[in-house]
């Protein structure tokens, strides 16, 4: 299948909104461009079998302004130079020590045909951005409502049920991958496929079910459809870069001239963020993880590297790592005296005066139910270690019938 009619069917197929579809690159209206390249290059005597170019863009603010540069010989140099004039050409002869000349001249047609992608690359930038923005406003909104219901100091909070999604999202892996070998942004396919799994899973689980809030269930809704448009966005600004790249080589392919690796270089002088190099997919997902994922937070980071149950009753070290009490008590039992992480000598120096009251406090308040678990798994070691060679409290007790 022709590449134009992929570009159109894509479109189609993804469901794009009419507004991004005249956005997007022109392809077949630049393919015909090309051929009138071809035409003028023809009608000036300068055909692409009979001579090697030396091609350069130069962009003035917004401008683009291609010449090209050629040996002519002696005896093509009248007819080129007077077809030149006849056209109205703006052209340079310097002439060569011995046979023939150098011409430098800057046409029309492949002019109008770099400006319009060039223009074409600047609309599509336009929309990146405007796409990143609602975006964001989108993230920031959900933010805030999430903020809310999954607030501990919130009667009938959804926060552990919010935990739940979100640790379902961040193991999907939907958008970055973080296993060694296949780590970082990951195809806009595979992407797709990720996010339907992270959504039949969520549904499979029932965990909707299990939310208290009005406001919680449309915030999920909202989630979702947020996602399924980065992803939308993203394979938009893919299928225009592969037009780009398509198009460029069909230009070199038909004027043996150096567009392809040209331009791109023109186009990242004016702007950072375009669509050969795209931030929007990128910066949002950053978004996402800063100001969203971290709303509730995650048991994961809040965790005893030693017992890897939640670090309550945190002891932070000399050298700044944290851990459990219960794991530190051992540590200094056995008189080891070289933090487990670092192996710096600061354990056996601990002491209450290592308590991070702070984080105790926090963790009370956003992970309740693992802290009270934790202390009922204390104070049953705790039991044990005094009294255990008495009574095992592990043995049901007995009971009188």
């Amino acid at each position: 299948m022709k590449f134009a009619k992929l570009l159109q069917q894509i479109l189609q197929e993804d469901g794009v909104p009419p507004e991004w579809v005249e956005k997007a690159i022109q392809y077949k209206a630049l393919k015909k461009r090309i051929n009138r390249v071809v035409e003028e290059l023809e009608n000036v005597g300068l055909k692409r079998e009979n001579m090697s170019f030396t091609y350069e863009i130069e962009q003035i603010q917004h401008q683009l302004r291609p010449q090209l540069t050629t040996d002519v010989s002696q005896e093509l140099e009248q007819v080129v130079i007077s077809r030149l004039n006849d056209m109205d050409y703006s052209f340079s002869v310097v002439q060569k020590e011995g046979d023939g000349s150098v011409l430098t001249v800057s046409l029309h047609e492949d002019t109008l045909f770099f400006q319009t992608l060039y223009e074409e690359l600047e609309e599509l930038k336009r929309f990146g951005e405007e796409q990143e923005h609602e975006l964001v406003n989108t993230v920031e909104n959900l933010a805030t409502v999430i903020g809310k219901v999954g607030s501990p100091n919130t009667r009938k909070n959804d926060m552990y049920v919010w935990r739940e999604i979100f640790q379902m999202y961040i193991e999907s892996e939907v958008f970055f991958s973080t296993r060694e070998r296949s780590s970082g942004r990951v195809d806009v396919a595979v992407s797709r496929k990720r996010l339907s799994d992270f959504v039949a899973h969520v549904n499979e689980t029932k965990v909707l079910k299990r939310l208290r809030q009005r406001n919680s269930l449309a915030a999920f809704a909202t989630f979702k459809e947020m996602n399924f448009l980065i992803i939308k966005v993203a394979n938009y600004q893919a299928i225009n870069s592969m037009a780009v790249q398509k198009i460029l080589k069909k230009f070199d392919k038909q004027t043996t001239l150096n567009s392809l690796k040209l331009f791109p270089d023109v186009v990242k002088k004016s702007f950072e963020a375009n669509i050969l190099n795209s931030t929007v997919y990128k910066d949002v997902c950053a978004v996402i993880g800063e100001r969203l994922l971290s709303i509730v937070p995650q048991l994961d980071d809040y965790t005893c590297p030693i017992c890897c149950t939640v670090a309550f009753k945190p002891i932070r070290l000399d050298c700044g790592h944290l851990f459990c009490v219960r794991c530190l008590v051992k540590l200094q039992r056995k008189e080891e005296d070289k933090c487990p992480l670092c192996r710096q000598q600061v354990v056996l120096h601990a002491d209450e005066r290592n308590l991070d009251v702070a984080q105790m406090a926090y963790l009370k308040l956003y992970f309740p139910q693992e802290v009270k678990q934790k202390q009922r798994e204390d104070e049953k070691e705790i039991f044990k270690e005094q009294y255990g060679h008495i009574v095992d409290p592990d043995k049901p007790t007995c009971t009188i019938v």
